[in-house]
């Protein structure tokens, strides 16, 4: 019912519904903007912003991390662009704000290594396809390699499926 509604909206309508959404809160403003967007206009700092809001804990109010966020908006930066070295560049800044966690806490739970284990995972894929668009990944590898080294002494099994995601990815098990 709303996809055929969507399809019978004249341009002016649809503009305004876009402005209607963008209004309704700062995280659709950054998605719209940054899906119209040209790719160098992208604000790479906002969502890495985000990532290290969604990434940390607040003494003082005792809240925690919120990882579904986190996902949200590495969903969010996929959709606005094709550029993988966009992509690649959040994803490791999310991959290395996770490792400030198992810093600071150690010990987590089961349920936050799995799904840093997929953000590193992903974040993998992202600097290989951003490689193969010609970029210079150097930077982006040091930092999850830095991250696989400190993951080597977390348990959970955390530092053996990073050190396998490494290996598997970047067919070594040290830098250039």
């Amino acid at each position: 019912m709303a996809k055929r509604r969507l399809n019978s909206l004249e341009k002016a309508e649809l503009v305004a519904l876009v402005k209607d959404m963008m209004e309704l809160s700062d995280d659709n403003k950054l998605f719209v903007r940054s899906v119209l967007a040209d790719t160098e206009d992208i604000d790479v700092e906002k969502y890495k912003k985000k990532i290290s809001h969604a990434l940390s804990f607040d003494m003082r109010k005792s809240q925690y991390w919120d990882l579904e966020e986190a996902a949200r908006i590495l969903r969010y930066v996929e959709k606005a662009t094709d550029d993988a070295m966009i992509i690649a560049d959040i994803y490791v800044h999310a991959v290395v704000e996770g490792e400030k966690i198992t810093d600071m806490f150690g010990d987590i739970d089961e349920d936050y290594y799995c799904s840093m284990e997929e953000i590193y995972g992903n974040a993998a894929k992202w600097v290989l396809a951003s490689e193969k668009q010609g970029n210079d990944i150097s930077s982006l590898k040091e930092s999850m390699h830095q991250v696989m080294t400190t993951a080597r002494n977390i348990g959970w099994g955390y530092g053996d499926e990073i050190s396998y995601l490494w290996t598997e990815y970047f067919e070594d098990t040290d830098i250039e």
